[in-house]
């Protein structure tokens, strides 16, 4: 008879939670490489406004032209701040994420250890029983000579 693991459509739903749950992982470490992204950019964005506000300074423009300069980097800042503010909700939901992926993996590694474990067990006792039919062959044939 071949062995079966009691538990083994419970290891399964295991093994598709921990499944879940990295992907999971996978799409907010993605999210926060956008948004990490984003920010660089906005960050590039503002030092280019900040220098031409700077050069248009110098070279004594109206002040019209520069009010909608410090308009556009107050934009970009809140536009930074934004997005910063997006990266730290990621990180946290990502370290919930990770506690939830621990919590799938050491379940699903009980389980995978209790399977080892009576596989074992299963496999000793196939062997004891295998011997035992070859010790009483041996019996059979030795009796059958003598």
């Amino acid at each position: 008879m071949p062995f079966q693991f009691p538990l083994a459509a419970v290891l399964q739903y295991r093994k598709s939670l921990e499944e879940q749950e990295y992907l999971a992982l996978e799409r907010i470490h993605h999210e926060i490489t956008g948004v990490e992204g984003q920010i660089a950019r906005a960050e590039e964005w503002l030092v280019d406004a900040r220098q031409s506000r700077a050069s248009d300074l110098a070279r004594g423009v109206a002040s019209i032209h520069l009010q909608g300069a410090y308009d556009r980097e107050l934009a970009l800042e809140r536009q930074r701040d934004s997005l910063q503010s997006q990266l730290r909700e990621l990180k946290h939901k990502l370290q919930q994420h990770l506690k939830s992926y621990e919590v799938a993996r050491q379940k699903r590694e009980v389980l995978d250890e209790l399977r080892h474990r009576q596989l074992d067990v299963y496999a000793r006792h196939q062997a004891k029983r295998q011997q035992n039919v070859l010790d009483d062959l041996f019996l059979s044939r030795r009796r059958r000579t003598q």
